[in-house]
């Protein structure tokens, strides 16, 4: 009787080491499982901090601006937080979704057949058309105006692939010179270190509006933009539906129209600005 109940005993209790073992277990997998999730709920953004109205810093340092408020509410809808970094040009931050540090990017990035080939565009969510700027006092009043003068642009986007295409028909003698600057591009203009520069037609809109510089916009535009935001083609399906999701909502319940109106004076979401 004694040896029955001590097997007994002994039964019980390595039933309850087995149990206990399972229980720690499921634990930690637990733990783990929603340490993945919560990792899983973040998108990642590159961004500029300068580029005013689009997204920018304000007085306090803070990021603001009209892409900014987008993603902004793009997270409230979809319940991921959204983190951002600040990067110093366009080639970086695509590096940085290429190599999976980023999710996507923001700064008006241009939606172009050769960068289908490479990445999945968001639901569009902005028009546009960008002109060449100079100063107020300048004779030149076309693109053609600027052979053989320099044009102020950002390496590693589709406005140099724009004017290369432009200076693919002048005499080799006559090409406009591409420079960049790390200086502001308006003072840089205003100083006259070189003598244009590719800006979207809206941005030009909020320069005159404060007032700083004498500029004007001369001939047709060079590029009409389609602006969205690009992810890698092997990026989560599930981000890039929540921010597909996010944007037509937002454009059906006047959300997008709201912010463009906030931000450029006009609605730029619906159709085209040329002018």
């Amino acid at each position: 009787m004694k040896k029955k109940l001590i097997s007994v005993l002994l039964c019980i209790t390595m039933c309850a080491g087995i149990l206990v073992g399972c229980g720690g277990k499921s634990d930690d997998s637990q733990k783990e499982e929603a340490a993945d999730t919560e990792e899983d709920k973040v998108i990642t953004v590159a961004t500029t901090n300068a580029f005013f109205p689009v997204v920018y810093a304000d007085d306090d340092g803070n990021l603001t601006g009209f892409e900014y408020d987008i993603m902004e509410e793009i997270g409230k809808r979809s319940g991921y937080e959204m983190e951002y970094e600040v990067v110093g040009d366009m080639s970086t931050m695509f590096e940085g979704i290429d190599s999976g540090k980023y999710d996507t990017m923001m700064g008006q990035v241009s939606v172009t057949e050769e960068r289908e080939k490479k990445y999945i565009f968001s639901e569009i969510y902005g028009y546009n058309a960008i002109k060449m700027a100079v100063r107020g006092d300048d004779p030149a009043e076309s693109v053609e105006d600027l052979q053989g003068r320099k044009v102020c642009i950002e390496f590693g986007t589709v406005l140099e692939d724009v004017l290369t295409e432009i200076n693919a028909g002048y005499p080799e003698d006559k090409q406009i010179e591409l420079v960049t600057t790390e200086g502001n591009i308006y003072d840089e203009l205003a100083s006259g270190h070189y003598d244009a520069f590719p800006i979207t037609v809206l941005s030009f809109d909020q320069i005159n509006e404060k007032g700083e510089y004498n500029f004007k916009l001369i001939g047709d535009p060079i590029l009409i933009d389609k602006n969205a935001f690009p992810f890698a083609k092997d990026c989560d399906q599930d981000k890039l539906e929540a921010v597909n999701s996010a944007i037509k909502e937002m454009k059906e319940d006047g959300t997008l129209s709201e912010l463009s109106e906030k931000y450029f004076k006009r609605d730029i979401t619906q159709e085209e600005i040329t002018e």
